[in-house]
């Protein structure tokens, strides 16, 4: 049975888990300037992600944070959980796909388990699922990251 490892009470690098451990990340809360710096950022100028009026024009409840800043958040929120404190390199992201949209005012989590790992010279090599969801439980996205 895997362990679990609930809101960040214990720091979690890839070397001291077993395959099938998980983590569960603390939540943070999305801003509506997280959300618009994030599309600047990326540059990703759609009218949904920087104004509230286009966003609901297009049928969403008001500006959305952009798929990728979502995962961007929640892969720091796996940093600071130290998960991948001992990874050498982010190699890639399979299947994955975005459920349900955040908006402003959600908070959201990283779920991961990890599913591979071997040590190298440079440090671990792992692979694990992971999926965000947010204060409602509901899954707001997944992958697998190798």
């Amino acid at each position: 049975m895997p362990k679990r490892f609930i809101e960040n009470n214990w720091r979690a690098p890839i070397q001291k888990m077993k395959i099938g451990d998980k983590i569960i990340t603390k939540s943070r809360t999305i801003t509506k300037t997280d959300i618009e710096l994030g599309a600047l950022l990326g540059g990703d100028y759609a009218p949904q992600f920087l104004s509230e009026k286009a966003a609901q024009d297009s049928g969403w409840k008001t500006q959305l944070l952009p798929g990728i800043c979502t995962v961007n958040i929640a892969y720091g929120l796996l940093i600071q959980a130290g998960f991948l404190s001992d990874i050498i390199a982010y190699m890639g992201t399979d299947k994955m796909r975005f459920h349900v949209p955040v908006y402003p005012g959600d908070s959201i989590r990283m779920e991961a388990e990890l599913t591979s790992k071997k040590k190298s010279k440079k440090g671990w090599i792992c692979e694990y699922d992971w999926m965000i969801k947010n204060q409602d439980g509901l899954n707001v996205a997944e992958g697998h990251n190798i």
